[in-house]
């Protein structure tokens, strides 16, 4: 993720430069492990009284020890005597499950985390956190930023504006609000498909609300996990006589054997770089997988927040 920041702060200090107002400075800092596996974060330079962006992944090496090593690293500051705190998570691990279903004696995972990692922050600032009522899990205020702003732009770009055969499709009821707007926003129709999700990764489709016959269909999904379920939804599309389908969404963890599902399907999908991948598994996977970029939305976002009323919301769909 240290490309990612080195260029968002890059991005920062442009826009610091045309406002004549003072540029951000990295704090460096180092993190060690010791041979169990245990990390050992290190500032090299004060940061006391320093207002920090902590720009942090929640997924990588996997998201249980990405949650231990946030709270090391925030330990590490708060002994630093930092001034404050503003977390940016553009992928927010374990917020899938956000409520008890049928009486089951399990967490609410969304809730917990929000209680984890919210002492001793300020602000939150993620993208498309799994519902968009979870921010009110949090004491804190939270920037919760559609990953879509930046999809569409890729979209019409592709497109050179021409979106007259286009359909943009919820892959289930869920995400029907968030398609809705990216809808709106373009201009085209959309449909809906109706499934039943047997277990994780396992759908099995349903129905379809909405004409797709001979439209270049686009998928549009918060966050691609094991692929199992978005692939189905997209040959239910060409089954119900699509002329191309394709998929967009802002979190890619393809987890598992996504990769080589996609690579058999041969379906083309776009995701943000909210979840860092190293050139080598890019390259691997340029045959049906291409990036966005979300360092110019990120790098808005923190800038306005830095400003007095600086808003992050026109940032939005």
């Amino acid at each position: 993720m240290e490309a990612m920041a080195s260029n968002i702060l890059y991005l920062i200090n442009k826009q610091a430069r045309k406002d004549d107002v003072p540029a951000f400075e990295p704090a460096k800092m180092s993190v060690k492990g010791f041979a169990n596996g245990e990390c050992e974060p290190e500032l090299l330079e004060t940061v006391r009284g320093a207002h920090v962006y902590l720009l942090h992944p929640m997924q990588l090496p996997d998201p249980n020890t990405a949650l231990v090593n946030l709270h090391i690293i925030k330990d590490a500051l708060m002994r630093a005597a930092v001034g404050k705190v503003t977390l940016v998570l553009p992928y927010l691990s374990f917020m899938r499950q956000d409520r008890r279903k049928d009486g089951a004696r399990v967490p609410i995972s969304a809730k917990a985390i929000a209680n984890l990692i919210q002492p001793g922050v300020q602000q939150l600032i993620t993208m498309d956190l799994h519902a968009d009522q979870e921010v009110g899990f949090f004491e804190i205020p939270v920037d919760n930023i559609p990953g879509s702003t930046v999809l569409i732009d890729d979209l019409k770009h592709r497109l050179g504006g021409d979106l007259k055969t286009v359909t943009v499709v919820a892959p289930d009821v869920g995400s029907a609000a968030r398609v809705r707007r990216i809808a709106r926003k373009l201009g085209v129709p959309m449909a809906i498909i109706d499934k039943d999700r047997r277990a994780p990764g396992e759908a099995e489709v349903l129905g379809l609300y909405g004409r797709v016959d001979y439209r270049r269909v686009v998928l549009f999904d918060d966050m691609i996990d094991s692929g199992g379920t978005i692939i189905s939804a997209a040959k239910a599309m060409l089954e119900h006589r699509a002329h191309s389908v394709e998929i967009y969404a802002t979190h890619g963890l393809l987890t598992g054997e996504a990769t080589k599902k996609f690579a058999q399907a041969g379906i083309p999908v776009r995701i943000t770089n909210s979840i860092p991948r190293s050139e080598e598994y890019r390259t691997a996977h340029a045959d049906w997988l291409t990036y966005v970029s979300i360092d110019q939305l990120l790098a808005e976002a923190i800038y306005q927040t830095t400003r007095i009323r600086g808003s992050v919301s026109k940032l939005s769909v």
